[in-house]
């Protein structure tokens, strides 16, 4: 496609879609993808990227894999959609949802389905409060979430995400929604954060409190691994105080940190569980929230109080016959366990950027990373925000054929499972280039006090 051609599509973009996260200014050198193959992005003028983020921390199994556009043609062809309301269901969600409860945490029973992972915490939500609804603890409807957290893009599901950025313009937020400032931002949560929802919950009443909810892993907000302790102690302090916890894992589940999902690092069982993302490798929509033995439970024991939420699409026949054939995937190829080895890959190429003049911090957990710039690394004294640091970093590793995101002067990373130990040496040293360039530009520009 010539230039004149490309800027005619980005014109007809602008005059007729809204993207997310939207400044229109972005969008005037958009990349407008054509195909994907593995690893790969290609835009329509044929330059070719390496998928740093699996798109949106999604596409786990590659791009282009045929058998799963084939298995969701199949099941079109036979059941493309049928009503999944109560009194109603379809074979492949079904078969799914067991796989889901069996996957997950040896306490899951059951599962609702929805269509994104902000969907999946809003079901999540409302749950959490039916549950203790139906155990007649009316006033437990408050729902406790951690800072830099980020937990989808509805009403609700903004007022639980700790990034202020995410708040402006759409106030004012649920006041049931609430956050403990435990831990400063890009480092790691430990017992003691834990211990600071315990008061936090104390203060409140634990009464009036439904539950937690938290990331194995926040992604979004930084790509921050907790400290060992941190989860322990919070399952600790959620059964002390009959908190319901709700675990995140919209981003962590399906092998990202090398297991199936993440709190299994530390043997901790969530009382829910949401996943989005990674189920259909995002070939088409899916999420949802698995829900403990006990809460599956009470909603069974019930005899005249229904689960009064549903999605158009909950259940979606087509949607659940590419996650089967998604996760098969995953078992043929031992996905779950080349993130594992292929992350300890990633972190030992991105501890060799701390060599590098302005690289403050790297972490992660798994195959998922983040790395921070700094202007003063002994300090960790940011670049002036001015500047622009990390989106200057994101624009720099575009051109040199890297494709991911930043979160203020953090470079995240999440490729797909299916990326090689050559393609992440490629995107360590388009990293190491593109930080090189940034940190120096940064230092020449740097505004004068």
């Amino acid at each position: 496609m010539n230039d004149s051609e490309y800027r005619s599509l980005v014109e007809r973009d602008i005059a007729h879609m809204i993207h997310p996260q939207y400044l229109q200014g972005d969008q005037r050198n958009a990349i407008i993808f054509a195909k994907g193959e593995g690893s790969v992005l290609t835009d329509v003028r044929g330059r070719e990227y390496i998928d740093g983020l699996s798109s949106l921390w999604n596409v786990a199994v590659g791009h282009g894999r045929k058998e799963l556009a084939e298995v969701a043609a199949q099941q079109m062809s036979t059941l493309a959609f049928a009503n999944g309301y109560t009194g109603y269901s379809n074979v492949p969600a079904i078969e799914l949802a067991e796989q889901l409860c069996q996957r997950s945490y040896s306490n899951m029973d059951a599962v609702f389905y929805a269509n994104s992972g902000s969907e999946a915490n809003e079901v999540a939500f409302k749950l959490a409060r039916f549950y203790w609804f139906l155990k007649g603890n009316m006033d437990k409807v408050k729902i406790f979430a951690r800072r830099q957290a980020y937990h989808g893009g509805t009403l609700a599901t903004t007022a639980a995400t700790g990034l202020p950025p995410f708040w402006r313009g759409f106030g004012p937020l649920d006041p049931t929604f609430l956050r403990t400032p435990c831990n400063h931002p890009f480092t790691s949560c430990t017992a003691e954060c834990a211990l600071q929802f315990e008061e936090s919950i104390k203060a409140e009443g634990a009464d009036t409190v439904a539950a937690i909810i938290a990331e194995p892993v926040q992604g979004a907000g930084g790509v921050i691994p907790p400290g060992d302790d941190y989860f322990p102690t919070l399952r600790q302090v959620c059964d002390r105080n009959d908190v319901l916890l709700i675990a995140d894992e919209v981003i962590t589940g399906f092998g990202r940190t090398g297991r199936w999902f993440a709190l299994r690092h530390w043997n901790v069982q969530p009382d829910i569980v949401t996943f989005a993302k990674a189920v259909t490798s995002a070939y088409i929509p899916l999420s949802g929230a698995i829900v403990s033995k006990a809460i599956h439970e009470a909603i069974l024991a019930s005899e005249g109080d229904r689960f009064m939420h549903g999605f158009t699409n909950s259940a979606h026949p087509a949607a659940c016959a590419v996650g089967l054939r998604n996760l098969q995937i995953f078992d043929d190829e031992n996905l779950v366990e080349n993130a594992a080895s292929l992350g300890e890959h990633l972190h030992a190429g991105l501890r060799t950027l701390m060599d590098e003049d302005g690289v403050g911090n790297v972490r992660g957990k798994g195959f998922i990373g983040g790395v921070q710039i700094v202007e003063d690394k002994e300090k960790m004294k940011p670049f002036a925000v001015e500047l622009n640091v990390g989106p200057r970093l994101v624009a720099t590793a575009k051109e040199k054929g890297l494709i991911s995101r930043n979160l203020g002067d953090n470079y995240l990373l999440a490729p797909p499972l299916v990326t090689t130990p050559e393609q992440v040496d490629q995107i360590v040293e388009i990293l190491r280039d593109s930080i090189r360039e940034t940190v120096s530009w940064a230092r020449r520009n740097k505004p004068s006090l």
